[in-house]
């Protein structure tokens, strides 16, 4: 379950198979996200108690959609009793596009005039996640790389030099989701029950309290 920004995606997979919606619901999640579940269950013969996994993206994205996301998975792997693993969105956005010969830079709108953003070659991250105006993380990185931009926000590096952007940024990457869960299981096990989201600042109202302190 992708739930980081506007555009929720829900895939279901199994031996190589995938079932994927994908429904553009302006951060409307809470109304969402259950029902296009269920919905993927019923386009397969897999039930909740045949579930390996039940992933979810961390964050970082809207604090409200990621929170959405993971108790929802959370609650799906109590009740199927399998395993939790919780992915960086933003390895999650740019997952499937490994063979781009330069970076891949996946971008996600912060408001602010900012971007959450990193760049991976190959596969394997080469920057920080990080909260920054676009042109301050862009500039350098197009001295040295052709980039794919992608990612929900791609369109923010419109008419950059050096920059095309993946016009099919947040859509199809279901396989390539599932993909990496269970890569990441492999590697590392599942994620216990109380992991949170991975948030790269303090929310408006964090933000308001420490002020009001």
């Amino acid at each position: 379950m992708e739930t980081s920004g506007s555009v929720l995606t829900v895939a279901l997979g199994s031996r190589g198979h995938c079932i994927e919606l994908i429904i553009n619901n302006e951060f409307n999640h809470a109304q969402s996200l259950m029902p296009a579940v269920a919905s993927a269950f019923e386009q397969s013969t897999i039930r909740a108690e045949d579930l390996d996994i039940v992933a979810c993206s961390a964050g970082p994205g809207s604090f409200t959609g990621l929170r959405i996301g993971m108790a929802t998975a959370k609650g799906i792997v109590m009740g199927a009793s399998c395993h939790l693993k919780v992915l960086p969105t933003l390895d999650l956005l740019a997952a499937g596009r490994e063979d781009w010969p330069g970076a891949v830079v996946p971008i996600i709108d912060a408001r602010k005039k900012r971007v959450y953003t990193t760049a991976f070659q190959n596969g394997q991250r080469i920057r920080d996640y990080q909260d920054i105006a676009l042109d301050k993380f862009l500039g350098p990185l197009t001295k040295e790389f052709a980039i794919l931009a992608t990612g929900p926000n791609a369109d923010l590096a419109e008419g950059y030099n050096r920059v095309t952007i993946d016009r099919l940024a947040g859509y199809g990457r279901g396989a390539a989701m599932i993909t990496a869960a269970r890569n990441a299981y492999e590697k590392n096990g599942p994620d216990p029950l109380n992991t949170g989201p991975v948030y790269l600042r303090p929310s408006d109202a964090e933000i308001g309290l420490s002020i009001r302190i």
